[in-house]
């Protein structure tokens, strides 16, 4: 698959088949709209072409950094949308910032521009509420018109409803928020995970005999309510029955002054894997998050903590080996 991160990049020769949008989650909905392109693709002879961009539009127009607690976090990283993309076969990925120039780009000059000029395209599939142009000027009924003009086949998609309710990003993150692994899964057609590179912690639960991989929390990522989930691990492509936890860890991260620890606020992502015992500090790794099992909470004592942690895993393997 070719990727372009930069419009001067584009060089598209051959007409393409393009499924347009922002593509917040690559869920069930979204799929739709990919996988028509990908279809037409293949009936005329075109080569695929998913178009989105690398940055939320709304954080870039309302000027929100990615700390900002009223961003709109990820619901995928951009590494785990290019292995998306990649593995529904896609041909080509165009996954460029929404900047100034794009945000006051009026809706024909997008096409004209963008959609004709630099994707090439001879066929478009988009949602029933896509926009385009400056303060979203351009509605999918503006594109069918341009489009017809162009010559170009333009396919508009129904919403998909899964128990009655739309499939979109917001009600994904209103899953998330709330712990709902179960729906996220459902809606996003895969289970919510993290992915990162393993770092070193302190070591308390390997010698309390509950051995943890360690992820920091990613900052632009959506995350679930702190607490205990219920997890399967994949490292080097094989995947482990495990137990994680979000949070701070508020009994073992209080100031102690006998041990001198300090409070940490920065969230982690810790994982016990099911009978795993190998030395993996270093590598990548991803969290798949099957089912919320508990909140955080501090407990009087470590030895309460760790009695706790031996029930949650009790739990946790009833859950893994009943399925």
């Amino acid at each position: 698959m070719q990727i372009y991160s930069s419009f001067e990049q584009l060089n598209i020769e051959e007409k393409t088949s393009v499924a347009l949008g922002n593509f917040d989650g690559l869920h069930v909905g979204h799929r739709e709209i990919m996988l028509d392109a990908i279809r037409s693709a293949q009936k005329n002879g075109l080569r695929s072409l998913c178009f989105t961009f690398s940055n939320h539009p709304f954080n870039f127009i309302l000027q929100r950094p990615d700390d900002d607690p009223d961003a709109v976090k990820l619901i995928c990283t951009e590494e785990e949308k290019i292995g998306l993309v990649r593995d529904m076969g896609f041909d080509i990925l165009v996954n460029v910032p929404f900047d100034e120039t794009v945000m006051k780009m009026r809706a024909h000059a997008f096409f004209e521009d963008i959609i004709l000029g630099k994707l090439n395209a001879g066929c478009v599939s988009v949602g029933f509420n896509y926009t385009y142009g400056a303060r979203a000027e351009g509605k999918p009924d503006d594109l069918v018109r341009e489009c017809r003009e162009a010559g170009v086949e333009v396919n508009i998609h129904e919403p998909v409803t899964i128990g009655g309710r739309v499939v979109s990003s917001t009600l994904i993150r209103e899953m998330i928020s709330t712990g709902n692994m179960e729906r996220t899964a459902m809606y996003l057609g895969r289970p919510y995970s993290f992915s990162g590179t393993i770092a070193h912690g302190r070591h308390i639960g390997t010698s309390n005999g509950f051995p943890t991989i360690n992820i920091p929390a990613p900052a632009r990522q959506m995350l679930p309510p702190n607490g205990v989930y219920f997890s399967r691990t994949v490292i080097d492509g094989l995947e482990y029955k495990s137990i994680s936890n979000i949070g701070v860890n508020p009994t073992v991260s209080q100031t102690d002054e006998q041990t001198e620890l300090r409070t940490r606020p920065d969230k982690n992502i810790e994982t016990h894997i099911f009978d795993f015992d190998r030395d993996i500090y270093g590598k990548d790794v991803s969290v798949y998050f099957d089912h919320f099992s508990r909140g955080e909470r501090k407990f009087r004592s470590r030895e309460e903590l760790f009695e706790q942690i031996s029930r949650d895993c009790d739990q946790a393997r009833a859950y893994h080996y009943s399925e």
